[in-house]
């Protein structure tokens, strides 16, 4: 009897370890962000330069690529400020429906540190099926974001790996 005890207060013991051990280990992938701009916008010819017709991702380290990517995507706000020197700059273009758009909740770093990964949310609700255009502006810190080759798209639970074009 005492070894029954004992055997469920081991695998008791070894389940806790395993949850709060993954648990750790995903929030120390997370990155933190932060959204400098978000708006209705995509480059003129977004079909024929966008991977798989689908997404355009750029990567931004300093201040003139930054400028002519913003003017590329054609926004209509005032480029903000952001310290490049501190920051790369990440443009990510999709097509959302217009009723429901999309918003960046989290980012995580793959475990090869070459990857992130940026889930696009989930709508609530009925959303029209029309494709309007979103380009998302993110900043990351340099440190953390220097070796990134690629980032996964996670678009109603598909992943689609698309290298950086910088």
């Amino acid at each position: 009897m005492k070894s029954v005890k004992r055997l469920r207060s081991l695998t008791l013991f070894l389940s806790l370890l395993l949850v709060f051990g993954c648990n750790s280990n995903a929030k120390n992938n997370q990155i933190n962000f932060d959204i400098i701009a978000s708006e209705k916008t995509l480059p003129i010819h977004f079909n024929e330069i966008a991977f798989e017709e689908q997404y355009l991702v750029r990567k931004l380290v300093n201040q003139s690529e930054f400028e002519d990517t913003w003017n590329l995507y054609a926004f209509e706000s005032k480029t903000p400020n952001v310290d490049l020197k501190e920051k790369d700059v990440f443009f990510i273009g999709v097509h959302e429906s217009g009723s429901c758009p999309y918003k960046i909740r989290n980012i995580k770093r793959n475990s090869d540190n070459k990857t992130i990964t940026v889930p696009l949310s989930e709508p609530n609700g009925a959303c029209t099926s029309d494709a309007t255009p979103r380009t998302l502006v993110i900043q990351i810190d340099k440190e953390k974001s220097k070796d990134i080759e690629s980032v996964v798209i996670v678009q109603s639970g598909v992943e689609t790996s698309v290298p950086l074009k910088n």
